[in-house]
């Protein structure tokens, strides 16, 4: 397998508490791609355990696979099924958890921003949420090469400085809509804006405006955004902090249980409490390594440098 760990500086994979056969990696984009690439990840797994091994995949911005495994893997969710996953494939965003299954092997990812994802493609996101397509389709030259160098390569430590390469290569010239991406993006994770007409206001958009940008750039309306947003803080404050707690850790943006089990239903497709039932191994240690590394557990509530404070003029 893999080496476990990061190039950041004082990471120890212990911490992770991988399950024995497991192995993933996190990685911090060059410093050029921040705000533009949430991570690079890589997961491995062999043994009789990882045969027919499934997990969860939480509502999620786009994202770059790239399967370097021998044997097939599958991806399902409410409304389709796609297996194999082609070798190298862009995800777009979701709003429904996804489970993921595989016989081991390696999986490379890179987990795109709506402003990364205006760079490198200029795309309209609406028309790939909950879909995925061949990344070949939408990046025609570089891909295969990508992919060849990967294989070619130890598929751990190594991969960091291939993919900077490519991506800094790929993504040199800002988008002209960037900044106004960049901008919707962090109130998105501002718990102070709960509502569609304050976004309007700070962006001094108007809100159809407002709706054109969020649905074309980042995939869904504004509201569906800012409800996806507030939910996985929730649950994933849930999920650290135990069902001890009850609801009491959810948004202070829900105004009664029923309210959360109504978008728990719309994101997950059953109760918080059954999911937080499942035995989620992987996707436990995928959410305490990137909150080590990344500062955020899953790519929704990030980048972590869009939730620090924009510089005044």
């Amino acid at each position: 397998m893999i080496e476990s760990g990061s190039h950041t500086p004082g990471i120890d994979p212990a911490w992770f508490e991988l399950r024995a056969g497991t192995a993933m990696r996190w990685e911090q984009p060059d410093k050029a791609l921040e705000g533009l690439i949430g991570d690079y990840f890589i997961f491995d797994s062999e043994g009789p355990e990882s045969i027919g091994a499934s997990e969860w995949m939480l509502p999620n911005w786009p994202t770059i696979r790239l399967v370097l495994a021998e044997n097939p893997m599958t991806i399902e969710a409410p409304d389709w099924r796609w297996s194999p996953l082609p070798e190298a494939g862009f995800y777009g965003p979701t709003s429904r958890i996804m489970k993921h299954i595989s016989d081991g092997g390696v999986t490379v990812g890179v987990s795109m921003t709506p402003a990364g994802v205006a760079r490198l493609f200029d795309i309209d996101l609406s028309l790939y949420r909950d879909r995925m397509v061949r990344l070949q389709s939408l990046l025609p030259v570089g891909c295969e090469a990508l992919v060849a160098e990967l294989r070619a390569s130890d598929r751990g430590p190594a991969v960091k400085s291939i993919l900077d390469r490519f991506f800094l290569a790929q993504m040199k010239l800002p988008h002209p809509a960037e900044a106004q991406i960049i901008a919707l993006n962090r109130l998105l994770l501002d718990e102070n804006f709960q509502n569609v007409r304050e976004l309007s206001r700070a962006l001094e958009l108007p809100i159809h405006s407002l709706a054109r940008l969020a649905c074309k750039r980042f995939g869904y309306p504004p509201k569906i955004l800012l409800t996806r947003t507030r939910f996985l803080r929730s649950l994933i404050a849930l999920k650290q902090a135990g069902t001890a707690r009850g609801y009491s850790v959810i948004d202070e943006a829900y105004t009664d249980a029923s309210h959360f089990l109504r978008d728990s239903e719309r994101f997950l497709g059953m109760t918080t409490r059954r999911f937080l039932k499942l035995d989620t191994p992987f996707l436990d240690a995928i959410l305490r390594a990137r909150q080590l590394i990344l500062g955020t557990a899953t790519p929704t509530l990030g980048p972590a440098i869009y939730r620090e404070q924009v510089p005044e003029d």
